[in-house]
């Protein structure tokens, strides 16, 4: 399972990310990628994320897993702000929950290692 990982990396980091959790996975085994999909920060946002759309992320996880699914999905996170570079980023103004939670668009990727 990763929950927000991938898009955290490096992209040129991706590719040997995906290739040893596939090494460390057994046979039958499965992967879910819980990531944020492309336009879920603004473009001006200062902090790091490597958000991804749909065609990106099934490529690069196809290159090891068989990709069962993908689907949109969304990452809930508390309002506040982000600490990058030692200063403080306010968060971007997104939609929120009924527990007041910011709502980002995101993907739920599942696959599979082949048997």
């Amino acid at each position: 399972m990763d929950s927000t990982l991938f898009h955290s990396l490096p992209v040129e980091s991706r590719d040997a990310y995906l290739r040893a959790m596939y090494r460390a996975a057994g046979p039958g085994a499965s992967f879910f990628v819980l990531v944020f999909a492309h336009g879920a920060f603004p473009d001006d946002f200062t902090v790091p994320i490597n958000a991804v759309t749909e065609d990106e992320l099934r490529s690069a996880v196809s290159k090891y897993w068989a990709v069962d699914e993908i689907e949109p999905a969304s990452i809930h996170a508390l309002a506040g702000q982000v600490h990058g570079d030692g200063a403080a980023v306010p968060m971007p103004q997104l939609a929120t929950d009924e527990k007041g939670r910011l709502v980002f668009p995101a993907y739920l990727l599942s696959a599979h290692k082949p048997a």
